[in-house]
């Protein structure tokens, strides 16, 4: 699958999470994380006040730079307010637009891209009674490569609803696929009070080269549905500057056995190159189309079909003292979409499995991360490591609602039957089988609702790997 597909495929599912009947069962992925991929963003509390205030003093020096009055502007006496008031309050408008802008750009892409400043009342578009349009465009260069223009088209004070009913769009022109190279989709709110009081949201939703736009009028009109997967983007820009796609490293054919070869029933039918270090973890997603495997600060991911790397996912970002950790376990959800790693940083870290891009980081383990698996419906997640604990998690709403200390060993392994019933854990020459009451996966438990049915011994050494079958009667496992 092209990066292509896969980015649409991942916008497809962005836009059908969107269009759920109720909006409070959105799920949305929000990531405190800055360099890594928010599809909605949310300003509010502190930061937004000081949003709010950097506004307030723009506006009292943009305002005095008063345009033409409208020709239909009202001008009779009921209407009480001058054009250069009311323009006051559309410079506030757009100013906190494009600081809102302004934040998302910077969170998500730090200085891999940099602002182009522009005149605040030329870029304002006012209709033809003084009204600030809905649509405003804000420009970018990428900043290593200065010749490649990004046009960041928001639309604001839409609502969920506007998505819903596919009423949201973006308008590009000629000259606009002229002068730029890249366009940039986001979609405000209109400000909202709720459980973190009052709040402005932002959604990424998507970008799109403009060689894949076919201009066929004067002023087209994209849709959500015709953007790739925002979260491919920060990818996307890298590939510019390396002038090169993902690295595919050789594929090496199988050798004619020798005669002294022995027949096992088995044969090797290629040999994946590219790690610099000892192979960690292996584990294939649900389709068996891509096999991702771990080593030290890197995840690769590879088309099974071919044997060729399509691209590698880095843990330098969070390297500590100049030094990145190994990684010893990964996992695929089951819809193949996401990509679970855990390693030495004691850390999780979840991924976007076409994207290469963090959604977000899970931090409670106190050690080695050495065991993850999900749960068939994809919404749970469990961990075990060095620090004696195997922990469930909450995906959905990005939080531990389990932890199930163990009295001697580190998990080593973990494997859920497919009902979600029984968890098997591995360790240091045992392996303990548990029952995980029908609530347990569903809701905030507590440990009593995890009772232990059985401890098998019969290994000598650390119990690496588990495999349960699918009826969940059969449980495979290895150690040294």
């Amino acid at each position: 699958m092209d990066w292509i597909t896969l980015l649409k495929a991942q916008q497809t599912d962005l836009i059908q999470r969107l269009k759920k009947p109720k909006t409070y069962d959105i799920s949305l992925l929000e990531s405190p994380v800055k360099g890594c991929h928010s599809e909605i963003m949310a300003f509010w509390g502190e930061r937004l006040q000081k949003i709010m205030e950097l506004v307030k003093q723009q506006t009292a020096v943009v305002a005095q730079n008063l345009p033409p009055t409208p020709p239909e502007y009202p001008d009779h006496p009921q209407w009480g307010m001058s054009f250069a008031e009311y323009f006051r309050g559309q410079v506030s408008e757009y100013l906190l637009r494009e600081e809102i802008v302004t934040q998302v750009m910077s969170d998500r892409f730090g200085k891999l891209v940099k602002k182009v400043p522009v005149d605040s009342v030329d870029n304002m578009i006012l209709d033809e009674e003084g009204n600030l349009r809905g649509e405003s465009k804000f420009y970018y260069l990428l900043t290593e490569k200065e010749s490649i223009s990004i046009q960041v088209h928001v639309a604001d004070g839409e609502s969920f609803n506007s998505i819903k009913k596919d009423k949201l769009k973006w308008s590009v022109t000629e000259g606009d696929l002229k002068n730029h190279q890249i366009f940039v989709f986001l979609c405000l709110f209109f400000p909202s009070t709720g459980q973190r009081g009052y709040e402005k949201q932002a959604l990424f939703m998507g970008f799109l080269p403009t060689n894949q736009i076919e201009y066929t009028h004067p002023k087209l009109e994209i849709t959500s549905s015709q953007l790739l997967y925002g979260g491919g983007f920060r990818a996307f820009l890298e590939s510019i500057i390396s002038h090169t796609a993902p690295p595919v490293d050789m594929v090496i054919p199988v050798q004619t056995r020798s005669a002294n070869t022995k027949t096992t029933g088995w044969e090797c039918t290629r040999t994946l190159k590219g790690h610099t270090t000892g192979i960690n973890c292996l584990t294939f997603s649900p389709d068996h189309k891509t096999l991702a495997s771990g080593s030290r600060g890197e995840t690769k991911l590879w088309d099974f079909t071919t044997g060729k790397l399509r691209f590698t996912l880095t843990e330098y970002p969070w390297m500590v003292d100049g030094q990145v950790g190994e990684i010893y376990t990964l996992a695929f959800s089951p819809d193949g979409k996401t990509l679970a790693s855990g390693g030495a940083d004691s850390k999780i870290k979840i991924w976007h499995a076409g994207a290469r891009e963090v959604i977000d980081i899970l931090k409670k383990h106190d050690a080695v991360v050495r065991c993850i698996t999900f749960t068939q419906d994809g919404q749970q997640l469990v961990s075990g490591g060095d620090d004696r604990k195997i922990l469930f998690w909450n995906l959905h709403k990005r939080k531990l609602t389990i932890s199930l200390s163990l009295d001697d060993n580190a998990a080593h392994s973990l494997a859920l039957s497919k009902n979600g019933h029984i968890l098997a854990s591995g360790s240091y020459r045992k392996i303990k089988i548990w029952q995980l009451l029908d609530s347990t996966l569903r809701k905030s438990p507590v440990e009593t609702q995890i009772t232990t049915l059985h401890t098998l011994t019969g290994h000598t050494h650390i119990v690496s790997s588990l495999a349960m079958s699918q009826d969940g009667k059969l449980l495979l496992s290895g150690s040294r």
